[in-house]
């Protein structure tokens, strides 16, 4: 039991370490390495608590598809006509700062809230009758359909919108209409 909560620590600190460069790094390909980092951390932390699915599927639809999604993204998109000015980023540090508190907040209350739970709720026992795939399933395609579908949705738009910026300058609409 300790070496599992010595391993999930690890994770955690890498999970947040990560998020952090991706938050203050500027050069995008570096985001990217942290970011991939960061989505490894979080399938880590789930085959720790367990959830090897939702691991393996972390692993699979993040690690791999999105960040390999970005990295194409990044090399179409020319960087350096999208610098920002300074003033932009004084903007965006007045506004992430109480974000960014709020955000700390939530993270103690559900911690707090999440501590006074017992773990012999009716998930786990679930979990723990019928094995891990077949809960996600269950619960995935009943009732979290819609939802699911709509992510899907929102991923396309993802995808499409990565395409019309990727496009070449001479590629433009207003080219195209003379």
């Amino acid at each position: 039991m300790m070496g599992r909560l010595i391993i999930f620590g690890f994770f955690s600190t890498l999970a947040i370490l990560s998020g952090i460069g991706i938050i203050t790094l500027r050069n995008p390909v570096y985001v990217v390495v942290a970011l991939l980092s960061s989505l490894i951390a979080v399938a880590g932390i789930f085959f720790t608590a367990g959830a090897e699915l939702v691991g393996a599927l972390q692993l699979l639809i993040y690690a791999v598809a999105i960040a390999v999604f970005y990295i194409i993204v990044i090399s179409a998109v020319p960087w350096e006509r999208a610098k920002k000015s300074e003033s932009h980023y004084r903007f965006e540090g007045l506004v992430s700062l109480p974000v960014v508190l709020l955000l700390y907040i939530e993270m103690i209350v559900v911690f707090l809230l999440g501590i006074k739970a017992s773990p012999e709720g009716k998930i786990v026992k679930f979990i723990e009758k019928f094995g891990n795939a077949e809960v996600i399933g269950a619960i995935l395609f009943s009732k979290y359909f819609v939802a699911f579908e709509v992510v899907s949705v929102v991923l396309l738009i993802g995808m499409i919108g990565a395409v019309l910026i990727g496009r070449k300058e001479s590629q433009t609409y207003e080219d195209d209409t003379t």
